[in-house]
């Protein structure tokens, strides 16, 4: 059989963009770097689809060890399916239309098969429906008897007691009804994603909200490179959908927006400056004793498979926090760690609470992981005075020239600060505390440490009364 056109992830990527797709295949010299969020996540999926294989044991596993391998693997699966003797199979490939799949789990049911295929999300996207159908699809091409096909997610309201339950910690969906009703809109799609690889340049794609919805593109570097740096779609305090609204109706810069309310971040973004309003800013911040503030920077873990007894699925913990006092006649800096796999974790509780004893507030910028985490926080004392820049900069018109709608730390010290160091990337620092906490944990820290620092100078600067 000749060699496949797409896979699931090419497939995908069509239905987000034909030219991301075109470009992947026939141009990968001009893909963007992936960025660790997304290599994370690769790298997460992949460890539960694996950990999921325990619910149906015995099986033989056909993963490819390299592309070479693959029209070997789909005849050694071919043949394990006429074997009595095999009851489950791993990562079962099959290629059907020049599309090659590679199931997460087959088992068989009599003289038929359940086809599996394993999420390591709390719910089923779009994206992942669309995924199983593509492989429906091709099941059904190659006249598998499927008594089912479903999909295996997480289950958020599992709680991990002495022993992880699998049977517990999973939720199956069957997506088989669906799939069905779908298939010929599904081979529509596959002939129009390999009529793109038939094309001799790539296809006229405008860009739009699709270069980042559902997922980033790996080319946005390549197509967004005669976009101007003060184009209307950096006005990062408007919804990515409204920005596309005005660049398509051929509102593309500043001065074309007439727009009052809007005026003042309008010329920043011309002058390619952010814009702040101090007063809500100042409003929002509330008052404290200015000497005695308290720069905090953690760093959450969320495991798809809770480690700890009492833990449920990507409920967040602390693995490290720096704290920053720059009032002390020395400046101070206080560091705590601990490993994923111990329950000492909850000492941070204790951490901070002493630490609030010579604070008058406690800074950071951290997303909705700390909300989901301070929630739950019964431990820390409720008197201490939360100031969370991730929270107070949408409410103070924020806007900052960039195509990110919540700004991170980083991004806003590049900003401001474009001489001084990058800050690295959480997810990298994770990785790294992971791997290896012993040789890890104090580069870690002295990461946080930066973190930290930095936010004490955004703090002035965006709180000062010089003009921005």
């Amino acid at each position: 059989m000749a060699k496949h056109l797409l896979s699931k992830s090419t497939y995908i990527k069509s239905l987000q963009c034909q030219k991301a797709l075109y470009l992947h295949k026939k141009r990968p010299f001009l893909r963007d770097k992936m960025s660790a969020v997304q290599l994370a996540k690769f790298r997460r999926g992949t460890a539960v689809g694996v950990l999921a294989r325990n619910l149906y044991p015995g099986g033989i596993d056909m993963t490819p060890k390299s592309p070479s391998q693959y029209q070997i693997k789909r005849d050694e699966t071919l043949l394990a399916l006429q074997n009595p003797e095999i009851n489950v199979i791993y990562e079962a490939v099959f290629q059907y239309d020049d599309v090659l799949i590679m199931l997460d789990i087959l088992v068989r049911e009599g003289e038929k098969w359940r086809a599996i295929e394993v999420k390591s999300s709390r719910v089923l996207s779009e994206t992942y429906l669309q995924d199983a159908y593509l492989q429906y699809y091709v099941l059904k091409g190659n006249e598998i008897p499927l008594i089912d096909f479903e999909l295996l997610y997480v289950n958020e309201d599992y709680e991990l007691k002495d022993e992880l339950k699998l049977a517990e910690l999973f939720i199956s969906q069957s997506v088989m009804l669906p799939a069905e009703e779908s298939l010929e809109k599904t081979a529509s799609q596959v002939l129009e994603a390999k009529a793109t690889l038939q094309l001799t340049k790539s296809p006229e794609v405008s860009i739009g909200t699709y270069c980042y919805k559902p997922y980033p593109c790996d080319f946005i570097g390549h197509c967004w490179k005669n976009v101007p740096q003060n184009s209307i779609l950096y006005l990062s305090s408007q919804t990515l959908q409204q920005r596309f609204e005005w660049y398509n109706n051929d509102i593309q810069l500043p001065e074309q927006l007439h727009n009052a309310e809007l005026s003042d971040q309008l010329m920043a973004l011309n002058q390619q400056k952010l814009f702040i309003n101090r007063n809500l800013l100042l409003k929002e911040i509330g008052n404290f004793d200015t000497e005695k503030p308290t720069y905090l920077k953690f760093l959450f873990h969320q495991a798809a498979v809770p480690e700890l007894k009492g833990m449920k699925p990507y409920e967040p913990i602390i693995l490290a926090v720096s704290a920053f006092q720059p009032s002390n006649t020395v400046q101070q800096i206080h560091n705590w760690s601990c490993s994923a796999e111990s329950a000492e974790w909850k000492s941070i509780f204790q951490f901070l609470n002493k630490l609030w004893e010579s604070s008058s507030a406690f800074i950071v910028h951290e997303d909705r992981v700390f909300g989901e985490f301070a929630k739950k926080a019964d431990e820390i004392r409720q008197e201490i005075k939360w100031v969370n820049y991730a929270d107070i900069l949408p409410k103070s018109d924020f806007m900052i020239p960039s195509i990110s709608e919540n700004p991170d730390q980083k991004l806003i010290q590049q900003h401001i600060f474009p001489n001084q160091k990058p800050l690295k990337d959480e997810a990298w620092l994770l990785k790294d505390l992971l791997d290896d906490p012993a040789k890890n944990s104090k580069k870690v820290s002295l990461q946080l440490e930066q973190y930290t620092k930095n936010l004490a100078e955004i703090h002035k600067y965006l709180t000062s009364s010089i003009e921005i």
